[in-house]
């Protein structure tokens, strides 16, 4: 639990939150919402019945809204600016755009919503959302995507623990623009958990600014911020998975039998497929949102996993007759443009808002070095995979040049929006390993030498997951990796196929070009130290012991 006034004397609050007591913004609420959103001119009521609308305050015959954005429809990571990092003379500068946007923004009709962010008592912070009216779909799928303060959930949230902490507060403007910001402008002040969010229309951007603030509280709490999913199957504890979109971290986490691996007896139950806190103290792993905001890129005509969608964002929309009149109905599959996407609910699986803090965690990485699954032995190693997690963009998502999406990318923790420092990510990660956590590699797009490349298919993937899960798997030391470990018994559970496909060589090729992908999380971790100054040795020197196992199979005679 929080409260909404910052401590005196910072500026980035003061001007964003004095905004909302403009005679120009008034408080509103989701019934309010929707009926501004069915009538906002870009957007479009289907004939598709909104999932359970009651629970939102909305009229029992609401339908899902889709919005589309135009050109831009991901998230745009140049845009964001971090106000720890200013210098003086950039900061005044900032101040002064921020003030003059709050101007021009309070001269237009506003609307102030109410939100929840956390679904446990362990940690429920309130959080805000400023935008002016014709924002209105988004401001109805922000407080679709948390939680809006109405009853019974603001009943849980005044008992919750008392956290130190302002409420959050987003301040968005998509109709802002200014020459020097052609691509939009976020300003962070992660301290006193305020983010304006200017010239930016995608909804993506005001779901992860909201959660980076809530990360960063969490950190400031002993918690470990984790962009990834989390589920929990009988007999194990939780099993926490991270990457990017496009990693399989959504089709691991919401899987409830794994393609048939798992038995009727050990049953799934999903807490969050992207954003979650561990809190180390009180060993409890706590969702962030109660919903889910999903790609939609296999959502076939008839799927019935469309029962349970809320809103939708950047999907095609058609006429269908069905006999008796014709009905607006969506058009998913990316027909339209990449990253279509919604917003639905759990509910479609057996779910829980919270679970006692994960038994193994699973870095999962587009990496062709590496095969489909290893065992990290220390803890400061498993911290180095995680800080130097490799994987490729999804396509689609983010709004970059088509040339990156191509580029072998390394993002810490899999996480694009944490701007708290990445040192005190590694050492909340190496408490959670030092705990007892067991930490695992998973390599979910394909194996081997760039002109080689055997697919790794999902199937595979979920069937490490359910042999990890019991125990199953025996290890043997991966000697050209000093620190991992591969499967002993890979063609006794995986098919007969898999050490001949999977199976690391010991060939010079590979042995060098292994050695190169570890050089480059080598150089990241090296340049975050020497350049940013946000990395210690001590998550740098086990990828070097590495790096020299191979360098010795490889130039022996310098190391006789």
């Amino acid at each position: 639990m929080a409260t909404l006034n910052a401590s005196p004397g910072s500026t980035w609050r003061a001007i964003i939150e004095t905004a909302l007591y403009a005679n120009s913004v008034k408080k509103t609420n989701m019934a309010e919402l929707y009926d501004l959103a069915v009538k906002q001119p870009e957007v479009i009521c289907t004939d598709q019945p909104m999932y359970n609308p009651g629970q939102f305050g909305l009229p029992a015959d609401a339908k899902v809204l889709v919005s589309n954005d135009g050109s831009v429809v991901g998230r745009t990571a140049r845009a964001r600016l971090l106000c720890r990092k200013f210098d003086k003379e950039q900061s005044d500068k900032i101040q002064v755009l921020l003030r003059e946007a709050v101007y021009q923004f309070n001269k237009k009709p506003g609307l102030h919503l109410e939100g929840i962010v956390g679904l446990h008592p362990d940690f429920m912070v309130k959080a805000h959302l400023v935008s002016p009216v014709s924002d209105a779909k988004n401001m109805l799928d922000w407080g679709m995507n948390f939680l809006p303060f109405m009853k019974p959930w603001s009943d849980t949230y005044a008992k919750s623990r008392g956290i130190n902490e302002p409420d959050i507060i987003a301040f968005a403007d998509p109709d802002w623009s200014h020459p020097d910001y052609p691509h939009g402008c976020v300003i962070i002040d992660e301290t006193t958990n305020s983010i304006a969010i200017l010239g930016l229309r995608y909804f993506g951007e005001r779901k992860k600014g909201t959660l980076t603030l809530a990360w960063t509280a969490g950190v400031r709490h002993n918690m470990v911020a984790c962009h990834g999913g989390i589920k929990k199957i009988v007999g194990s504890r939780p099993i926490a998975v991270f990457g990017l979109s496009g990693s399989g971290k959504s089709s691991i986490t919401n899987s409830l039998d794994h393609n048939g691996t798992l038995k009727k007896e050990e049953k799934v139950t999903v807490i969050h497929d992207d954003a979650f806190l561990i809190d180390l103290e009180n060993d409890v792993s706590v969702a962030l949102e109660p919903s889910l905001f999903d790609k939609t890129d296999a959502v076939k005509p008839d799927d019935p996993i469309l029962k349970y969608f809320y809103s939708s964002q950047n999907v095609a929309v058609t006429l269908k007759n069905n006999g008796k009149k014709a009905e607006k109905v969506m058009v998913h599959q990316d027909v339209r443009n990449n990253n279509g996407r919604c917003i639905k609910s759990r509910d479609m699986f057996h779910h829980a808002d919270s679970c006692e803090r994960p038994g193994m965690v699973i870095w999962l990485q587009k990496d062709t070095s590496l095969p489909p699954i290893c065992k990290v032995k220390r803890s400061s190693l498993a911290v180095s995979m995680g800080a130097s997690l490799s994987t490729l963009r999804a396509k689609g998502v983010e709004n970059v040049d088509a040339k990156e999406l191509e580029k072998l990318v390394i993002e810490p923790f899999a996480n694009p929006f944490r701007v708290h420092p990445l040192l005190e990510d590694c050492e909340q990660f190496r408490k959670l390993f030092k705990m007892g956590c067991e930490c695992y590699i998973m390599n979910t797009h394909a194996f081997g030498l760039p002109d080689s490349l055997i697919d790794i298919p999902k199937e595979i993937s979920l069937a490490i997951v359910t042999e990890l899960m019991r125990g199953n798997i025996t290890w043997r030391e991966w000697r050209t990796f000093n620190g991992l470990q591969v499967p002993q018994n890979g063609s006794e559970l995986f098919g007969l196929d898999y050490d001949k496909k999977y199976k690391p060589k010991r060939s010079v090729e590979y042995l060098n070009f292994l050695r190169d992908r570890m050089q480059d999380r080598i150089t990241f971790l090296s340049n975050k130290r020497d350049i940013e100054h946000d990395m210690d040795n001590t998550f740098i020197a086990p990828l070097v012991l590495a790096r020299t196992t191979i360098d010795k199979i490889l130039n022996p005679d310098l190391y006789s």
